[in-house]
């Protein structure tokens, strides 16, 4: 990777860079978290290497420990269940309005980030996690409250990272196909309380899932 350039976008380059390790699994959960050999990886200096460490830190995503420095943050139940406690309050609350107010472009937008999962294979997880919160993301961003749009990015980016080496299963796969395309046919009737009944199947679902795996894996 090449060096980055001014002080402010190299942090936010950093920043995204060393996130994006950590949420498609390549940084794993307890992993140390080497400033040198980050600074190294990503070709800067380990000033910004340590406030990004920082920043991780206060977002949850990384522990840092006087005399082990920094490492991964392992997930656990309780904040997986937290953030889902969260996102079923959000997400009736875009919907809704999304199915009441979307334009067809917008909807048309959607249809092509669901065609564009559709077409991924289903193995690639990492593809499909990114695809998946650019599906939600073209609801929640066109909405006029940006604090709790905000609010559901940074949730459900909490997701990927802490569910990084969660599997999907082939039913519950297919179920988001099917869950995503009941979305869009709703948004295109215009009917709010399908889309809301919709959205609280999905959220639910996906929440069942990781549940599940954590604790086969005694998360």
């Amino acid at each position: 990777m090449s060096a980055f350039s001014k002080s402010d976008d190299q942090e936010a380059s950093l920043y995204e860079a060393v996130l994006d390790e950590i949420s498609t699994g390549r940084l794993e959960a307890g992993q140390r978290l080497k400033v040198s050999e980050l600074a190294n990886r990503f070709g800067v200096s380990t000033s910004p290497v340590r406030e990004v460490l920082r920043l991780l830190q206060g977002e949850g995503f990384v522990e840092i420990h006087p005399n082990r420095g920094a490492v991964v943050k392992q997930a656990d139940a309780n904040t997986i269940q937290n953030i889902f406690e969260v996102l079923q309050l959000l997400e009736p609350y875009f919907v809704s309005w999304f199915a009441d107010y979307a334009q067809p472009e917008m909807i048309e937008e959607m249809e092509d980030i669901q065609r564009r999962i559709e077409e991924l294979p289903t193995a690639d997880l990492i593809a499909f996690r990114k695809l998946d919160i650019e599906f939600h993301w073209a609801i929640c961003r066109q909405h006029y409250n940006h604090v709790a749009a905000d609010l559901w990015r940074k949730l459900r980016t909490a997701l990927n990272v802490h569910g990084a080496k969660l599997r999907i299963s082939p039913v519950r796969y297919q179920t988001i196909m099917e869950e995503h395309r009941e979305l869009i046919a709703a948004f295109k009737a215009h009917d709010a309380a399908r889309a809301e009944a919709a959205i609280n199947k999905h959220v639910a679902g996906s929440f069942t899932q990781m549940s599940q795996q954590m604790r086969a894996l005694g998360i």
